[in-house]
């Protein structure tokens, strides 16, 4: 019990704290509550006053209703007949609210009146007489002693009009305030409370108790007179010093010939009784609540806060003992715990917390590290630069260019000098990017070799001459170990003004486009996104998804050049080459789709299935007498020698048609030794050990290859058609000639590619050149059409 009761002693601090605003919010309602039980006493009490008056201003008006209606009858018109005082006696008994009616001439005699008169009576002295006959209007009396019938009472009078509608009498009701003490006792419904009629001299003319003990009540009650023209509820204080609660409200003062009030008298003990009886009642539940709810509040503080706590303090200190690296911090702070634990727990535990807290930031730090830090080369990565690309979009940031940074031949690096040669060299290039970084630029490695700078962008010129320089600096050689190696670079540079798109990933996207449009024939180069490379992206997408259903689809054709023998003037050879036959754009060309299929590998298929229909179709002519060509030539793309299957594939479509290998010559080119390396070179040594004939297409257009002849066994040398069409100029002649002669000098046979003039023919049969091949010969055929070109050409005449 010990270890919690600082802690408690806080709590309950807290709590009685934390206790007090609800304690006067409650207090408050009660108060409220009994304050508005009070004042509905209160409006009760004033609201029965105006009921009184309001039935005392009825009973007016349908008084004032009967005299004018009286005044118009006949029997009025002369009071002096006693007829007239028949009249009105039996209305008089019709209307029991009238203890008399008279009808005196207007200079007051008395002479008609409803009740027999004892002596002659004049009412000429009544101002309320007065008025009506000198005004002709409905009048009313101040409370006074009625001289026919002897009580007190209140007079209403009307005119009556003659013939000659000149007032000649008036028509006078008199209404005894005993029905008014009557009213009172019948409508009133405290029993302990009173109601008074008094006029403007507090004399009493109407209560329930009648009026002798009325006066004397009200003496006892009313210490002091109310105002006169003030209406309300008021507390006072009797004689007998109990309190009352009085409602107060004048009568006709509409009228203004009257000015008696009501007074609806309460004890004020009785009257607030039940607001007093809620009132404790309130209190009690307000103290039994916060009883309550203090306690409920202390055993669940303690249950479900104090104690876990506790246990939070135990293992706070458990983890920090074991995860924090700082040792001596901790059993200081563990040491503090038990020290404290009587006085301070919750300044240890937020010691404990502060600490895990520290190693979550350093923890959180090093994730974000991970996350938006590239791990080689410590460079924001992909993600980092994405977000700051978007950041830079609001119209406030200047433009700014993004230029993607692509670091040719990376691959071939890292195949034969391994990754550590090719992780260094990416971190010396990142090294060098971040040194030449000035104010308000990025630099990002994005993938792989490709890196991204931000650059802010005001005229091209500067921009391109900053990239030039920036790209001179990092093509520089690099020394990695004993190996030196410089770099080649290209550009993709995207200007985000000259952009619509305000997406990040988007125009990264448009700089890879600008990347992959730069030639290969500068140590860097520098190339601009233009919209159209977009529309041509779409175009090259849409192409590479048709030309994956091309085999499915049965779309390939084989269309076959034949390759005349100069000597013989005969067709012995053709080649094989591949057509598209596409659904909506007809016959597609070679160089319309060879690139992209060998981009998504799509060439492997697509060459096997080229090499098997030609061995087929060459098994096919073996077997017709009109055809005689016995050997077919079909072009291998340098991916094709990655595919491991291909050797087998040829080797058992050759079986299956029964065709010889030497009846087969795989061109290749001389990127295929180059990029190829000894893999390229054990594999065409592969297809030599079969039999298969080897021809070295295109050749001096790619980069030398001479040193690759003495290490690989040829039969045919290609001489491609860019320098077969420049015949007839003396360079290239004395080039053709070369080629020929080192061909033959190498027992190698030579193919013209291109002939179309008899001139370039002449050229060639004179330097001995063994096959040609060309439109001025014949285009390429289908298959179906090779009958017929035999037919029509068995032999051609090359003279």
């Amino acid at each position: 019990m010990l270890i919690i009761r600082p802690m408690v002693s806080r709590f309950i601090i807290i709590l009685t704290i934390a206790l007090i605003p609800t304690s006067l919010l409650m207090s408050y309602h009660t108060w409220h509550a009994f304050s508005t039980e009070k004042q509905k006493i209160r409006n009760d009490a004033f609201q029965f006053a105006e009921k009184v008056i309001t039935q005392q201003q009825n009973k007016i008006n349908y008084t004032k209703s009967i005299l004018f209606k009286l005044a118009q009858e006949s029997a009025l018109r002369d009071p002096k007949d006693p007829l007239c005082s028949i009249f009105v006696a039996r209305v008089q008994r019709l209307n029991p609210l009238f203890t008399n009616i008279g009808v005196p001439l207007a200079n007051g005699d008395l002479l008609c009146n409803a009740l027999p008169l004892q002596q002659a009576v004049n009412v000429a002295d009544r101002a309320y007489f007065s008025n009506t006959i000198e005004n002709g209007t409905f009048s009313m009396s101040r409370f006074q002693h009625d001289r026919a019938s002897d009580l007190a009472s209140m007079n209403f009078s009307v005119p009556v009009f003659g013939d000659d509608k000149q007032i000649i009498a008036a028509a006078v009701a008199v209404v005894s305030l005993e029905w008014w003490s009557e009213q009172l006792t019948d409508d009133f419904f405290p029993k302990d409370g009173a109601a008074f009629i008094v006029d403007s001299d507090a004399s009493v003319i109407a209560s329930h108790y009648g009026i002798t003990r009325a006066k004397e009540s009200l003496a006892l009650i009313m210490t002091e007179p109310l105002p006169a023209a003030e209406e309300g509820v008021y507390e006072v204080t009797s004689v007998d010093d109990i309190p009352y609660l009085v409602a107060y409200k004048p009568m006709f003062s509409a009228q203004g010939t009257a000015n008696a009030s009501v007074l609806i008298v309460l004890p004020l003990n009785s009257a607030y009784a039940n607001a007093y009886k809620k009132l404790e009642q309130s209190i009690l539940t307000l103290l039994f609540s916060f009883v309550t709810l203090s306690t409920a509040l202390f055993w669940g503080l303690r249950i479900k806060i104090i104690t876990p706590i506790y246990q939070l303090l135990d293992n706070a200190k458990d983890f920090v003992s074991e995860h924090l690296e700082d040792d001596n911090a901790v059993r200081k702070t563990t040491l503090n715990t038990h020290q404290s634990r009587y006085e301070n727990e919750l300044s240890d535990l937020s010691d404990h917390f502060n600490l895990v807290i520290t190693e979550q930031k350093k923890q959180r730090k090093a994730l974000k590290d991970l996350v938006y830090l590239d791990q080689l080369t410590q460079l924001p990565n992909r993600y980092a630069l994405l977000n700051s690309i978007e950041n830079r979009f609001p119209e406030q940031h200047a433009p700014f260019a993004l230029v993607l940074i692509d670091i040719d031949n990376f691959g071939m690096l890292n195949d034969r000098f391994g990754h550590d040669i090719g992780d260094a060299l990416l971190i010396e290039i990142a090294n060098r990017l971040t040194v030449l970084c000035r104010e308000h630029e990025e630099v990002s490695r994005w993938c792989g070799d490709e890196f991204v700078l931000i650059l802010p962008y005001s005229k091209r010129e500067l921009l391109e001459h900053r990239i030039n320089y920036i790209l001179d600096t990092i093509c520089k050689p690099i020394q990695i170990g004993a190996i030196t190696h410089a770099c080649q670079a290209r550009c993709g540079v995207v200007i985000s003004q000259e952009c619509k798109i305000k997406d990040a990933g988007k125009l990264m996207h448009f700089a890879d486009l600008a990347v992959e449009k730069t030639g290969d024939n500068k140590t860097y180069q520098i190339n601009y996104f233009k919209p159209e490379m977009e529309t041509a992206g779409h175009e090259q997408f849409e192409l590479e998804v048709e030309l994956r259903q091309a085999l499915p689809r049965d779309e390939l054709r084989l269309h076959y050049q034949p390759i005349i023998n100069l000597k013989t003037g005969k067709y012995r050879l053709a080649e094989a080459l591949v057509r598209w036959q596409h659904p909506t754009l007809g016959l597609v060309q070679p160089l319309q789709f060879i690139e992209l299929a060998e981009k998504t590998g799509l060439i492997i298929n697509i060459g096997r299935w080229v090499v098997c229909e030609a061995i087929r179709q060459l098994a096919q002519w073996d077997a017709d007498e009109n055809i005689d060509i016995n050997e077919i030539a079909v072009n291998l793309s340098p991916i094709q020698l990655q595919d491991v299957d291909l050797i087998i594939i040829i080797e058992d479509t050759l079986t299956k048609y029964g065709v010889n290998p030497e009846q087969l010559t795989l061109e290749i080119t001389e990127s295929v030794l180059l990029d190829g390396g000894d893999t390229a070179l054990d594999k065409i040594a592969q297809f030599r050990a079969m039999g298969i004939k080897i021809a070295l297409d295109d050749f001096g257009t790619g980069y030398s290859s001479l040193s690759y002849l003495s290490r690989i066994t040829l039969d045919k040398i290609k001489i491609d058609r860019s320098f077969v069409s420049e015949i007839g100029h003396a360079r290239d002649d004395i080039l053709i000639e070369t080629i020929m002669t080192m061909s033959h000098s190498m027992n190698l046979d030579v193919v013209a590619e291109g002939i179309e003039i008899p001139s370039q023919l002449a050229f060639l049969q004179q330097h001995n050149c063994e096959y040609g091949q060309g439109y001025y010969f014949s285009k390429p055929l289908e298959a179906s059409a090779m009958t017929t070109f035999f037919e029509k050409s068995k032999t051609v005449s090359l003279c």
